[in-house]
């Protein structure tokens, strides 16, 4: 009760201060001295004044009565004014307010007046000062009773609120002492249950968190990566709640070591993806991934692991066939590698780079066809997802480029630095094809055609086609040298040659020339030359990539397949490239089956062979096969297919030059006539352009010179050089069927070297003529018959019925031949009008010689000339059932130069001077024979051949023009 009360009068205390204070707050109350004088004045002066105005006591002092004057002097100014102007030195309870007033005062010396004008107006401050304080107290009286009042109240309250505490306080003490114990040992029995079910639960967790690492390690055996991450991070998200425990803790760690070991162990089941891939592995790694929060990280490492595979792969399988030292190897480069590789290990190294790069394209095909299929983040917001999903997509785009072109770049060395040019015709086709089957694989793969490529295969080519056509002619040779000139049986058209077998739908297609030229125009692209020829049909769907193109390579074989399967056994060469789908660019079909092929033969080509065997020997039919195996190669390779086309023609060529040095060397007549500038020219570009990288040539055909063509009993080897002759002919006859084909190969600037030689169809019997007339010069006795012509009197005077004895020989010679051709005949298919032309030309020519010796000639003399030669030509169409115009013409005009005026025959000797048709010595004979009486139109004359006739002796004897060879026997032909 003592504390109480104290309390109760600590509180009063407070009270009053805060009444004091919040008076002090409304008016400031200067430090002065306060009596109970002033109280009292002011509290009179507070009350209200009556009407009546009271005296003022007799005993007021003098003090009083100034202060009335005082009040009275200033009742002029109001209160508020007066306490405005107490100075604030007055509220400052530090100052010292007597030293203050006294300096004011006697600051100008001591003024009485001053001085009690000053403490006038100090009494008016204080009473006015004195006065609002006490009206101040009197306006709080009210609320100092109420707030008494409210403390009276609380102190009732806090009586009221102890007695309930003592109250509760006896309560609790008797109930503490009539509790039991049973009753508190329930309590904490409850307490101590939920404390260890607690515990128990913390345990459970834990035991699980330690168990989790086998539980993963079984999903990861399951390739359960998904759910791997899942348990993961909800074990993260388990150990986060029992941290507080130290062993809680050392498993954290565990788990965050595990987490980084199931990110390695992703990473290698992802780089696994590269050379084996698995659509459930993948689909489970990815959503592993996005679950991880790491499918654009995951992206980044798969195509790393490509480029990676690229590069390490392409060195394990080239040091796979290399056959270096153990020291030497780790150091090498890999071009140095490639250069180092065998030859024979040249295409089985190049198929396992193939079969290996196809294994990694195959694999990232299929990643892009998951990820078009499939979108990771399909349930997310619209623009986190595309973003996402369309960053894997641009990724899986460009990593296509990147890694076709870093495959580009290995195949590409390997070609360079390899000795391609060492292999083999069969070997490098291989290649040839190998390579054109990866070049459709980028295309299918990225759209891209493989340029670097195409131009690395191109310079090997044609490095390998140079030396390859060297060794076709040196081959040509080898068969020219061992070469029995007979006729092989059962040849009807090249079709039977194994090598033009993957071409014979193309030459049905291209069989006509409409057709031909409607697939020129419908593959213009083609007419250019473009190095990106062979592409394939299927390569391409619309204008969209080429990764989505049906019937292609990628979805025909898998990762375990490819096109480069079939090893180096011949089927590759004759496999279709395409496997069954036509090829429009290079015109290439399937193969088919022999019965097929014999089908084809007999009714597409029927027209072209007539079902008629034809004539080739062993060297023809070797040339044709080199022919198909150029057109192999033109077909694959189409950049270099000017060239082939071009080296085509030299082996045509060379072949006819062949025959021209064995069996059109040896006439007893100049020949020279005989060549035509065509002719001749091909001849000269075989010497310039062949024989110079021929080492085989000039081969050695002295046996067969000396025995077969020296031996009257087989007209001169005539069955030789008709074999020779006619199976050149049979090979341009074939080649005629390649041409519409190889136009189509040829670009359009290339095409007219072609038609140009193809249009010299008269090569083969122009050919002839040399070849022929080194026979039938030899069947005549020529100088037997030039002898017999001389002494003939060609100046009779009358015209005879009878014809010259000459006539008769040469007439017995041509039926001696003609016996002879009948009996090789059932040898070898006779040539007759080329053979026979050829008799013509040598008889006709025969005649033209003797009557150009004629030194005197009459008009019966003229007369018997066409008597002579008339029923030469009778009988020698008669016998050979052809007709000669041309030769009887020859023979016409010299007869009939006797006739012309002096000014036709000088004109007719200035055309034949052009043409060439006769010898200087036939004509400057001539000339003196017909001008024998006028000498000045002889002399005009021989002056108008230009001296020719000067270099020749004009009565030289017959017998020594017909036994020289060379220019002196151009006077016979």
């Amino acid at each position: 009760m003592q504390n109480s009360k104290a309390k109760m009068d600590e509180f009063k205390t407070r009270f009053m201060d805060m009444l004091h204070k919040q008076t002090n707050r409304q008016m400031k109350i200067p430090a002065m001295g306060f009596s109970d004088y002033f109280i009292q004045t002011v509290t009179t002066d507070a009350l209200p004044s009556t009407t009546t105005t009271a005296a003022a006591s007799p005993g007021a002092s003098s003090a009083e009565a100034d202060d009335v004057t005082d009040g009275a002097a200033s009742a002029q100014k109001s209160d508020q004014e007066i306490l405005e102007s107490i100075e604030d030195c007055y509220y400052d309870a530090d100052s010292n307010l007597e030293l203050y007033e006294l300096k004011k005062v006697l600051s100008a010396g001591i003024d009485n007046q001053l001085i009690e004008e000053t403490i006038a107006q100090l009494r008016v401050q204080q009473k006015v000062l004195t006065k609002q304080v006490l009206q101040n107290i009197l306006e709080q009286r009210n609320a100092c009773s109420s707030e008494f009042q409210a403390i009276n109240e609380t102190q009732k309250k806090l009586e009221e609120s102890l007695w309930t505490c003592q109250k509760a306080r006896s309560y609790l003490n008797y109930a503490r002492t009539n509790l039991t114990t049973t009753s508190l040992e329930i309590l904490a029995s409850y307490r101590k249950r939920e404390v260890l079910k607690e515990v128990l639960q913390t345990l459970v967790a834990i035991k699980k968190l330690r168990t989790t690492d086998e539980e993963l390690q079984k999903l990861l055996a399951e390739h359960n990566y998904s759910a791997a991450i899942a348990l993961l991070l909800q074990c993260q998200s388990s150990v986060a709640d029992f941290m507080q425990y130290n062993c809680v803790q050392s498993l954290h760690k565990k788990l965050q070591e595990t987490m980084l070991l199931m990110e390695y162990q992703l990473d290698t089941v992802l780089n696994e993806m590269v050379l084996k891939f698995d659509v459930r592995k993948y689909a489970k790694l990815q959503e592993a991934y996005k679950l991880a929060n790491k499918s654009l990280i995951a992206m980044d490492q798969l195509h790393m692991n490509y480029i990676s595979a690229v590069h390490s792969t392409v060195n394990a399988v080239v040091r796979g066939y290399s056959e270096p030292t153990a020291e030497e190897q780790p150091k090498l480069l890999y071009e140095q590698i490639c250069e180092q590789l065998n030859t024979d290990k040249l295409i089985p190294c190049l198929i396992s780079l193939c079969k290996t790069f196809w294994t990694i394209l195959a694999s990232y095909y299929q990643v892009v066809i998951w990820h078009n299929n499939y979108k990771l983040y399909a349930q997310q917001e619209e623009t986190d997802s595309d973003s996402q999903d369309l960053y894997i997509q641009q990724k899986l785009k460009k990593g296509q480029s990147r890694i076709w072109n870093d495959i580009l770049n290995k195949v590409c060395l390997f070609l360079q630095s390899a000795k391609l040019k060492t292999l083999k015709y069969d070997q490098f086709i291989q290649v040839l094809s190998i390579v054109q089957r990866l070049k459709k694989v980028g295309i299918e793969f990225c759209g891209e055609q493989s340029e670097k490529l195409i131009a690395a295969m191109q310079q090997q080519s044609e490095e390998f086609f140079k030396r390859y056509h060297i060794c076709c002619v040196e081959e040509i040779c080898l068969f020219l040298d061992n070469e029995s000139w007979t006729p092989l049986d059962s040849f009807v058209h090249i079709l039977q040659l194994p090598e033009f077998r993957s071409v014979r739908h193309t030459l049905r297609r291209h069989k006509s020339p409409t057709t031909a030229l409607m697939a020129s125009t419908n593959n213009s692209p083609m007419s250019n030359n473009n190095c990106d020829e062979l592409v394939s049909v299927h390569s391409q769907d619309g204008g969209g990539s080429s990764i989505y193109g049906s019937y292609g390579y990628f979805l025909r074989f898998s990762e375990k397949s490819s096109p480069f399967d079939g090893g180096l056994d011949a089927a590759m060469l004759e496999e279709d490239i395409l496997s069954g789908i036509v090829d429009e660019a290079s015109c290439y079909f399937s193969e088919e089956s022999d019965d097929e092929q014999k089908s084809l033969q007999s009714k597409e080509f029927a027209d072209d062979a007539s079902n008629s065997q034809l004539l080739v020997n062993n060297t023809a039919l070797n040339v044709l096969r080199c022919i198909g195996r150029y057109l192999q190669m033109c077909k694959l390779m189409h950049c270099i297919s000017p060239k082939i086309v071009s080296c085509m023609l030299e082996l045509l060529d060379f072949y006819a030059y062949a025959v021209h040095e064995i069996f059109g060397k040896d006439a007893i007549v100049a020949t020279d006539n005989l060549y035509t500038p065509r002719l001749e020219e091909r001849l000269r570009g075989v010497e310039s352009n062949v024989l110079t990288h021929v080492k085989a040539w000039p081969l050695n055909f002295s046996s067969l010179i000396n025995n077969e063509l020296a031996n009257p009993d087989t007209l001169y080897g005539l069955p030789q050089r008709i074999v020779a002759v006619e199976a050149g002919r049979s090979m341009l006859q074939q080649f005629h069927v390649l041409q519409n084909y190889l136009n189509h190969l040829l670009p359009a600037a290339e095409r007219p070297i072609l038609s140009n030689y193809l249009e010299y169809g008269d090569f083969m019997t122009d050919l002839a003529k040399p070849v022929y007339t080194c026979v039938t010069s030899r069947v005549i006795d020529l100088t037997a018959i030039l002898a017999q012509m001389a002494k003939v009197k060609w100046d009779v005077n009358h015209v005879t019925h009878q014809h010259s004895s000459y006539s008769d020989v040469l007439n017995r010679n041509i039926q001696n031949f003609a016996m002879c051709l009948e009996e090789i005949s059932k040898e070898v298919p006779l040539p007759s009008k080329n053979v026979w032309n050829s008799m013509a030309h040598v008889a006709t020519h025969l005649l033209v010689e003797g009557f150009s010796n004629v030194k005197k000639c009459s008009a019966g003399g003229r007369a018997l000339m066409q008597l002579d030669f008339a029923n030469f030509m009778s009988f020698l169409e008669l016998i050979s059932n052809q007709k000669y115009p041309q030769h009887r013409a020859y023979v016409d005009v010299f007869i009939k130069s006797y006739y012309f005026s002096p000014e036709q025959f000088e004109q007719w000797i200035e055309q034949q001077r052009q043409t060439d048709d006769y010898s200087a010595k036939q004509l400057t004979n001539l000339i003196q024979c017909i001008c024998v009486s006028d000498k000045r139109t002889r002399q005009r004359l021989l002056q108008l051949m230009d001296g020719v006739a000067t270099n020749v002796t004009p009565h030289s004897t017959p017998q020594k023009n017909m036994c020289n060879s060379g220019s002196n026997l151009r006077n016979v032909i």
